[in-house]
């Protein structure tokens, strides 16, 4: 009697293990959730720019109608959230296992880009890389498969002006995408909005200059031959540091000592002054 049950009570222990053993292989166990979503949204300044929800295309689309556009060299800061399936804007997932990603069509024409560092995040810039059209599914990437997938969506890197002459310039927190001045060109008789503000002894993160035209369409002028230069009334005060070279457009201040000055932004073209902007308040705290 006592064999039986000792082999009895040993296929207990095994049924136990062999059930725990499974559910630490068991994609779906709390710890590796995954991130549903139905749509994605693209905003590029607080603007929208693709506007994507599943639902809305019937089994059997190959293609959106949306197209993208973008021009050669790097491309303003992007930033993605989410649908869920009643349309509710969602924000994308935060961890470690969790990213952003896309597959372009032809991988020759565009790709995504991010600072060193960043990679993965859902925050980048599209890197038009040649003149030409391609598609680009968008994804939520989580570890080595996609949560979430767009259908194929155009898009068009393009050399041609899609824009006009500059009339202003945006500053912006690449970190949180708000909007921290806007100036004017010189003589517009148009007055700067807002106030740069720093701590003393501290560097701000990134601020992305942004351009627009008379119909407030951003861009960036080509580099080469326009790079961006900015100055600082009094750079015992406020320095400019942080300008890289793949990352022509933008720029960090340096708080120096307490008090106020100005900044102004120059577009240079061919080592010229091109465009000269209004002085940029600075406040050093």
């Amino acid at each position: 009697m006592i064999r039986p049950i000792i082999v009895y009570s040993v296929m207990i222990i095994l049924s136990i293990i062999i059930i725990g053993c499974s559910d630490d292989d068991n994609p779906l166990t709390p710890q590796e959730e995954h991130f549903d979503a139905a749509g994605l949204i693209i905003y590029q300044s607080g603007a929208t720019i693709l506007d994507y929800f599943a639902p809305d295309y019937p089994p059997g689309t190959t293609e959106i109608d949306d197209t993208l556009f973008v021009s050669q060299g790097l491309n303003p800061h992007w930033n993605a959230k989410f649908y869920d399936e009643d349309r509710n804007v969602i924000d994308p997932p935060d961890n470690d296992n969790q990213h952003f990603g896309a597959e372009f069509a032809d991988s020759d024409i565009a790709e995504l880009w991010w600072h060193e560092g960043d990679e993965g995040e859902f925050e980048f810039h599209i890197n038009g890389l040649a003149e030409g059209v391609t598609t680009v599914e968008f994804q939520a990437l989580h570890v080595d498969h996609a949560d979430f997938t767009t259908l194929p969506i155009p898009i068009v890197v393009d050399t041609t002006v899609l824009h006009g002459e500059p009339i202003g310039v945006k500053l912006i927190d690449e970190e949180s995408d708000s909007l921290l001045a806007t100036a004017y060109l010189e003589g517009s008789g148009n007055p700067t909005q807002d106030t740069l503000r720093v701590v003393g002894g501290e560097t701000t993160d990134h601020i992305e200059t942004i351009f627009f035209d008379e119909d407030d369409i951003e861009f960036w002028p080509g580099v080469p031959p326009h790079s961006l230069v900015v100055t600082s009334s009094d750079t015992t005060i406020a320095a400019i540091t942080g300008q890289e070279p793949d990352e022509p457009w933008a720029f960090k201040l340096n708080g120096k000592s307490a008090g106020e000055c100005t900044i102004t932004v120059f577009i240079y073209y061919d080592g010229e002054i091109d465009k000269q902007f209004e002085e940029i308040p600075v406040t050093v705290n």
